[in-house]
């Protein structure tokens, strides 16, 4: 399930930046940039690594047009990151290599200003993963989920080319369909060398969208349907059980605070296959008598999403209001810290990307979308879905 979700993903994005080529005014460039990190250690016997070594090629187009979601992202970027890393144990980790499709713009507003953010999420592969003969938790699948965060400093601008700096961090997970999976972290510098094209004219008119010069905030409604999939157990144990699927439903209502970033919050209902089928086999437990209805959780959720043309950046948390089986399981597979327990217990979490079927940037009345996600509990991987879902909104 999480393969097809990712493959899906990918395709999904790389049409993305197909279809900007074609339609937009952009510039495009090619990005080397060379990566020094050092691995987060997060449990126990972590492998053993020195500096990790990583080299990325950035291939991206700058939006140049000067309608709406460009002034407001400052002329954002998009593009895929292909990167590849020496992990400084061949023995244990191996290499890797990640295609991170990513958004990259300017935090403020200033024309001096220097500063940019980027965000990717994507796939990685790692040349070693978890088996008998190699102990590393960190990674229980070769193929994973990969998400990037990095600040940039532009140190030297010219006509044909940029240079700057970053610090960032790239996060590797299998988002809980394998297990062992503890995840594998790494802190990095980096130093990166933009060469760009020229600027191509727009062959297309746009035209600034009646929300826009009302500067009225749109209400909308959204519907999400979900199928996710997930291996039942701890970050660490049992290993090598089955992959059961998770349904979802979620309803929800809010603003567009602008054009360019929807706020909502509402309700979703989960019902998980792991938890039904160990409830049907368990006796000992008082839930056993309803299992399908103590199989299911209901959340609120409160949750921003940052658009940009057809896509857009999806984060969401949320407080659990009924999932029985969750201490059983808690009890059954993670130590006894109460604290984190009821961390996990009360607070879930969602990120990923959604394609819209109708360019953001129209304000339609009437969307499409499919998304690609992973699902936490607090911190802690759930599972990883696929979505489909519809927005109306009222304007």
């Amino acid at each position: 399930m999480y393969k097809t979700t990712l493959t899906v993903f990918l395709i999904l994005i790389l049409g993305i930046l197909k279809a900007q080529e074609q339609k937009s005014s952009y510039s495009i460039f090619i990005e080397p940039e060379l990566h020094l990190g050092k691995l987060v250690s997060n449990y126990s016997n972590f492998p053993k690594s020195d500096f990790t070594k990583s080299i990325s090629l950035n291939i991206g187009i700058q939006d140049n047009r000067s309608i709406s979601s460009s002034k407001f992202f400052n002329s954002p970027v998009t593009g895929v990151s292909l990167l590849y890393s020496d992990l400084n144990n061949d023995s244990l980790l191996g290499h890797s290599f990640h295609i991170l499709p990513f958004i990259m713009f300017k935090p403020f507003a200033s024309k001096q200003n220097k500063w940019w953010l980027k965000f990717g999420i994507g796939a990685g592969y790692f040349t070693k993963a978890y088996s008998e003969e190699i102990n590393n938790l960190a990674i229980g699948s070769k193929i994973t989920w990969s998400f990037q965060a990095y600040m940039y400093r532009d140190l030297y601008l010219t006509e044909k080319y940029d240079l700057r700096i970053g610090a960032g961090y790239l996060h590797s997970s299998n988002g809980h369909t394998k297990l062992p999976n503890m995840g594998l972290n790494s802190a990095q510098l980096s130093l990166a060398c933009r060469w760009k094209s020229k600027t191509i004219p727009s062959q297309k008119k746009y035209q600034i969208s009646a929300v826009d010069r009302s500067n009225k905030k749109p209400l909308f409604i959204n519907i999400r349907t979900g199928l996710g999939a997930h291996e039942y157990g701890g970050k660490t144990k049992p290993i090598g059980g089955s992959n059961k699927l998770v349904y979802s439903l979620a309803a929800s209502g809010g603003i567009f605070f602008n054009p360019h970033v929807k706020l909502r919050s509402g309700f979703t209902y989960r019902f998980y296959q792991h938890y039904y089928d160990r409830l049907k086999t368990r006796t000992d437990l008082n839930l056993s008598d309803s299992p399908q209805w103590n199989a299911s959780n209901i959340f609120f959720h409160v949750g921003c999403e940052f658009l940009i043309g057809h896509f857009g950046l999806d984060i969401e948390g949320g407080l659990n209001l009924f999932k029985p089986y969750y201490k059983h399981f808690y009890k059954e597979f993670n130590n006894t810290d109460k604290f984190k327990y009821q961390l996990k217990k009360h607070f879930v979490s969602r990120m990923g990307l959604n394609f819209y079927l109708i360019n953001t940037n129209k304000m339609p009345k009437n969307n499409f979308y499919v998304g690609a996600n992973i699902n936490a509990n607090f911190g802690q991987a759930d599972f990883s879905e696929f979505s489909f879902g519809y927005t109306y909104t009222f304007h």
